[in-house]
């Protein structure tokens, strides 16, 4: 198999062992339990089979998981199964609504479609509207500043909608006056954490700057009552830890955050990363030997955020002493769920630290990162056709990936933009409008097109 059909990940078919008589059929329960349990490969073959059997409940699944991804197209493609799923899925309008909501930065066509459809959900019963209602409501100074959304969050908190009350802490932290509220924060979060479960987090926040150990204790208790009984999921408890590990709330509790994270490692993969973190973070934690035991179990258990941890730091040569032929086994392990291990896998290449440069690879895993998203990817193309290493350097490729870059708001696109623009005549500016308008259709292109997308940039060698 190629690399580049390797790297397809969640956006590639359903893989051959689902497909053989040998192996399990595609269930949407397996899947919904992979995806609970953070192995994401497993639910997106299921979800996928699914799906593509025309199950809109796998339709969703599948989506769910794509617009998580890191590349832009991933996220098209989950925004698309939403609006396909409308009109035969009630869940659907309020997922797409709160998939808008959560863009960093949403067009303001996006920001009315997604109030209209949370509005809607939020009418019809969903309370978990609200709180992504609240979100795209808080992008609008007008409304965040002028008192529109606390005469909202009043009329919804008198209609006994419990996420209301979180909303408002949403608005204090945006307004810039959560301090001010602090005892308010606390009166609404402890009477209301048995049905607004993100109150877990305020709470820890708030008692951690205290220095409040009894009360942190009590909390933590019933943090693992209500998991054992299956009322919270493990996010729950992952983002709990994060709370005590960070310094930024007060003391930090390394053990309290250990031993949250190791509760949810038998049902949640990626938690073997945050163990990972707490030690890189807290080296008291252990060494190289339980850094790599962590991240090879949370592989183990199909983590591919474990495989692009453990091969960066076989990368760095810090904590792991430097080990290029590792970091290249785990980095292609990784870009099955991310793809930033195609730009370290690139400059991997492009550096020539397997020994030779090989500038195939090199091209190959940088323009698959940066059509997925990823601006550094783009430097780093500029720099490749820059500097003629195992390439033939060609300035108007730099120049075009370098203000790639740079519209994309790095610097760097900028400072190489300039340092190339001598090296150009008038007449090669016509072949980067050219090129430029050829990479930016590339990018809204389809997955299935890539491979041939890169065969034609290894044309330009």
């Amino acid at each position: 198999m190629s690399r580049s059909g390797f790297a397809c990940g969640l956006l590639g078919s359903v893989s051959l062992s689902l497909l053989s008589g040998c192996m399990t059929l595609p269930d949407l329960q397996l899947a919904k339990q992979a995806k609970s349990s953070g192995d994401l490969v497993t639910a997106e073959q299921n979800y996928r089979a699914l799906a593509e059997q025309g199950y809109v409940d796998a339709q969703i699944g599948l989506a769910d998981l794509l617009v998580r991804g890191a590349s832009v197209e991933q996220q098209e493609q989950g925004e698309d199964l939403y609006r396909r799923a409308i009109g035969r899925s009630a869940e659907a309008p309020v997922r797409l609504g709160k998939w808008l909501a959560s863009k960093p930065l949403p067009s303001p066509a996006e920001r009315i479609e997604a109030e209209q459809l949370l509005r809607q959900g939020l009418r019809e019963g969903d309370n978990s509207a609200l709180l992504p209602l609240v979100q795209v409501q808080l992008k609008d100074p007008q409304k965040v500043n002028g008192g529109e959304l606390d005469r909202q969050l009043a009329q919804w908190q008198e209609q006994g909608i419990g996420e209301a009350q979180l909303g408002k802490i949403l608005l204090y932290r945006a307004r810039g006056d959560y301090s001010q509220h602090i005892s308010e924060i606390e009166r609404t979060c402890e009477s209301r954490l048995a049905e607004v479960s993100e109150c877990y987090v305020e709470l820890a926040g708030i008692y951690q700057g205290r220095g409040d150990k009894t009360k942190q204790q009590r909390l933590l208790e019933r943090l693992e009552a209500s998991y054992q009984s299956g009322r919270l999921p493990p996010e729950s408890l992952q983002a709990v830890a994060k709370v005590l590990a960070d310094s930024s709330f007060g003391e930090p509790d390394a053990e309290a955050a250990k031993a949250l994270y190791t509760r949810i490692t038998p049902v949640y993969a990626d938690a073997w990363c945050s163990l990972a973190e707490l030690l890189l973070r807290y080296p008291e934690q252990g060494g190289g030997e339980e850094l790599t035991g962590y991240l090879q179990q949370g592989i183990d258990a199909g983590s591919s955020r474990a495989a692009l941890m453990l091969g960066q730091q076989y990368l760095k040569g810090q904590v792991l002493p430097a080990d290029p032929p590792a970091a290249e086994k785990y980095l292609l392990l990784a870009v099955v769920g991310q793809p930033r291990a195609h730009l370290l896998l690139g400059k991997l290449y492009r550096e020539g630290q397997l020994g030779d440069i090989d500038p195939d690879k090199a091209l190959e895993h940088l323009l698959i990162a940066a059509r997925g998203g990823n601006p550094s990817a783009d430097v780093a193309l500029a720099q490749l056709f820059g500097e003629g290493k195992g390439i033939r350097i060609n300035p108007v490729y730099a120049y075009t990936f370098a203000l790639l870059a740079k519209n994309q708001g790095l610097p760097q696109g900028q400072l190489l933009m300039e340092r190339l623009a001598p090296r150009l005549q008038p007449q090669d500016y016509q072949q980067v409008e050219s090129l430029l308008a050829r990479e930016i259709k590339a990018r809204g292109g389809a997955q299935a097109t890539l491979r041939n997308q890169t065969n034609q940039a290894q044309g330009m060698l």
